[in-house]
């Protein structure tokens, strides 16, 4: 028997490749999935290890989502793959749906179940999947065998323990994930990281902390643009003419414009909203948050706190940062309503500065905070998780 890598979800394995990796595949991983490398020796003296990647399916679906394989991808490539291969002569091709709902019992049932030496579904046409894994991107084959996957908790993994041994000898101190992802990267048009445009450079460096904390397993997947390093001004103005740029430059990477949820960020990202965009960008705004509905606002009126829906109104970052950084003393920190914008017809309201900048560091602290163990009980990461599922969503 040869040596080979291979895919397991649970304990069903599955794109076997003889003496090496897909390159594709190990590129979904990253070395903080590498598993500890525990080295034996056989008999003989010959040395190998154990040696694999393993993270959540949960977590490698929404790496495939962030470049494009979607659920919707994956289907159109399983009804490409079941097709007749051989013109009319061949048999039917089995119905997609009714595969894929195979697949979905399949790996829900225990692997002791099938004698066969590897998994396998065979369907009444001759179709099992290992033909269909060859007929298919591979990325596009996972991504459909994790949407089956019956526990999003679940482990997905990459073993590459059969190459350690004698004849391939593949070294397990190699950062494997590393340099798959580094050899991909020069495939901008699929596989660069989704960009993300924000208003300013303080949003960029929170929501990357943020994302660090909900959304571990998407660094190097998403990528927030650094105005500061790029020594470019802020401001929603800004932000549509960095989309103006991009679109003009043709940027390969597909790339999200993110502008806060009030009034100026709408006002100012509506005539780019009606320009005709390529495919690979989207406009979008922090999304509405139940606590935004109802929340203490002061003025134009009156200097006594009135509750307010300020979702489109007055939703910059800040108060997305958590209702534990928003809390005061006094209650939640208040929106000031500033500006009347004629033609949305409604003001502009935003923290105060102080208010702002508190917030700002308040939310730095709940992150070092997060990264050291000792969280606090009442840590409150809602309204960063919403964004960044948001952004995860935004090509489906």
């Amino acid at each position: 028997m040869g040596h080979h890598s291979f895919v397991a979800i649970g304990d069903h394995t599955f794109l076997y490749c003889a003496d090496s990796y897909l390159p594709d595949i190990a590129a979904l991983f990253t070395e903080e999935d590498r598993c500890p490398v525990v080295h034996h020796t056989h008999d003989d003296g010959q040395p190998w290890a154990e040696f694999a990647y393993a993270t959540t399916v949960n977590a490698l679906r929404e790496r495939l989502q962030v470049q494009g394989f979607t659920q919707a991808r994956a289907r159109q490539a399983l009804a490409a793959g079941l097709a007749p291969m051989n013109g009319e002569d061949s048999p039917s091709a089995p119905d997609p749906a009714t595969f894929e709902d195979g697949i979905r019992q399949f790996l829900a049932e225990e692997p002791e179940a099938f004698p066969a030496e590897r998994d396998d579904l065979s369907h009444a046409s001759g179709e099992s999947l290992e033909e269909l894994s060859r007929r298919m991107d591979s990325r596009d084959f996972v991504r459909l065998l994790l949407d089956c996957a019956p526990d999003p908790q679940g482990t997905v993994s990459l073993d590459l323990t059969q190459l350690t041994g004698c004849c391939v000898e593949l070294d397990p101190s190699q950062r494997i994930a590393e340099h798959a992802r580094a050899e991909q990267l020069a495939d901008l048009s699929q596989t660069a990281p989704l960009l993300v445009l924000t208003e300013g450079t303080t949003d960029a460096r929170l929501l990357s902390a943020g994302m660090g904390v909900t959304h571990p397993h998407l660094k190097g997947y998403v990528t927030f643009f650094d105005y500061a390093g790029a020594g470019a001004e802020g401001g929603v103005a800004q932000l549509a003419r960095n989309v103006a740029a991009f679109v003009a430059a043709g940027v390969a990477n597909r790339f999200i414009a993110l502008a806060d949820n009030d009034t100026e960020g709408h006002a100012g990202m509506q005539k780019t909203m009606e320009r005709a965009l390529p495919d690979r960008c989207r406009v979008l705004f922090y999304p509405p948050l139940s606590l935004l509905k109802a929340y203490p606002t002061l003025g134009p009126y009156t200097d006594e706190p009135v509750l307010a829906d300020i979702n489109g109104r007055a939703g910059s970052l800040e108060l997305y940062l958590g209702r534990d950084v928003l809390q005061t003393e006094d209650g939640l920190m208040p929106v000031q309503w500033k500006s009347w914008n004629g033609k949305l017809r409604r003001y502009h309201g935003s923290l105060m500065d102080g208010d702002k900048n508190m917030a700002q560091e308040r939310f730095l602290l709940k992150v070092k905070a997060h990264h050291a163990g000792t969280p606090a009980p009442d840590a409150d990461w809602s309204g960063i998780r919403a964004i960044i599922d948001q952004l995860v969503g935004a090509f489906a």
